[in-house]
């Protein structure tokens, strides 16, 4: 049982992301310094208004709810941290389009109780800001909800699929899967692929190789949308109906540790195309094995 009151969670939730959005479409025309996270210039940019955004959302919280613990892109973590609460941050999900005047990138926010996501709100800085968001049993929060008629059990050309640029690399595939799989998009930010599933736009959405603050919201949006999102197990190359972060609380302890250095993937879609998916991608693309194939 939640122990403080899912309200003002949810009221600051949605404050938060507003004013994140607002205070990074200020900055689009100005200045600011751009540093790179890897080795690799330009391969994970990180700038001055990523950090300003993820301050922004830290203070706000801790205004708020000064005992919940936090875990931001940006920075460094503790290693463990005492708590039941734990806020999972995305200041920019997107920073190149960012970067480049694009409007493709999005503020992605989660809240975890003991282990379990109960609420998360992704926003996009579009028109008024379009803000997505969803709490553990209330269902999908959208000011443009999205619904498509399902004909059959199988996708269907002409909606639209959301997928990594190497996918057909990373991704053990059938034949088959290409010729109802849609229309290919890659936005550039995960999080904000998967709001869209859970909103509707699209039908599906095959996500990472990517962090935890990539995935935290859009998993809950997903699922409060009556839609399915599926953990991609490497090791047994299988989907999983799970909550693959759970296990780092224990005993009141949120290992950040190894919430900060957890990467995967995920797979979203409409629920009545899970069993056709399942039975025609696979998370895991570095064994080749027939039927499942690679296509380059």
């Amino acid at each position: 049982m939640i122990t403080e009151s899912l309200s003002g969670i949810k009221d600051l939730l949605i404050e938060v992301i507003d004013e994140s959005l607002n205070l990074i479409k200020k900055s689009e025309n100005i200045d600011y310094k751009i540093k790179d996270k890897n080795k690799i210039t330009g391969d994970n940019p990180v700038t001055e208004i990523d950090l300003k955004t993820q301050n922004l959302i830290i203070s706000t919280i801790y205004s708020k709810f000064p005992k919940h613990a936090i875990l931001g892109e940006e920075g460094e973590s503790k290693k463990n941290v005492k708590s039941d609460y734990l806020w999972i941050i995305d200041p920019i999900d997107g920073t190149k389009n960012f970067i480049n005047s694009l409007p493709l990138y999005s503020v992605s926010i989660a809240v975890m109780f003991k282990g379990n996501i109960v609420a998360g709100g992704i926003g996009l800085p579009w028109k008024n800001n379009f803000i997505i968001s969803a709490y553990e049993g209330s269902g999908l929060q959208s000011s443009s909800l999205k619904k498509h008629l399902v004909e059959d059990f199988k996708p269907s050309a002409g909606l639209i699929t959301f997928a990594p640029t190497y996918f057909q690399r990373s991704y053990r595939i059938k034949r088959n899967f290409l010729k109802f799989s849609g229309e290919m998009r890659n936005l550039g930010s995960t999080a904000a692929e998967l709001a869209l599933v859970a909103n509707g736009n699209a039908q599906l959405a095959l996500s990472g190789y990517a962090f935890i603050w990539d995935f935290a919201a859009a998993w809950i949006l997903v699922k409060e949308s009556n839609k399915k999102i599926f953990f991609g197990n490497m090791n047994d190359n299988t989907w999983q109906d799970i909550n693959p972060w759970h296990k780092y609380f224990n005993n009141g302890l949120y290992e950040l540790d190894k919430l900060k250095n957890w990467r995967g993937k995920f797979m979203a879609c409409q629920r009545e195309h899970a069993e056709f998916l399942l039975n025609n991608i696979k998370p895991n693309g570095r064994k080749k094995k027939f039927p499942f194939i690679n296509l380059f």
